[in-house]
């Protein structure tokens, strides 16, 4: 008899190991400012989707400006994560933090 098995990904491997699998994952998003937001995800999600709920959250909270963002996981460096990306291929996994970042020029003034 096959197991289902599980990885910290969250993928469900299923019976057998397949990978088919959508579970959910706790994660943090976190703004600049240090301000957080507790979410649960599944690996399908795509990063445009949780940005925009992630940004929305915080504009209501009167914690973030609407504008323009990115996600980005500081676990894997500082690059933005592919908005047409899913979490599971982005490499997200349980208890990461996702740090939203302006996409808007720095200006110095």
């Amino acid at each position: 008899m096959n197991e289902v098995g599980f990885d910290n990904s969250g993928q469900d491997r299923g019976r057998g190991g397949d990978g088919r699998g959508d579970r959910p994952l706790p994660v943090t998003v976190r703004t600049l400012s240090g301000h957080t937001h507790h979410d649960t995800v599944r690996a399908s999600d795509r990063i445009r989707d949780v940005t925009v709920e992630s940004v929305r959250i915080f504009v209501a909270r009167g914690e973030l400006a609407e504008g323009d963002y990115s996600l980005t996981l500081p676990r894997l460096g500082d690059a933005e994560l592919d908005p047409t990306g899913t979490i599971g291929e982005v490499g997200v996994v349980r208890g990461d933090v996702l740090v939203l970042v302006s996409r808007a020029p720095q200006v110095d003034g």
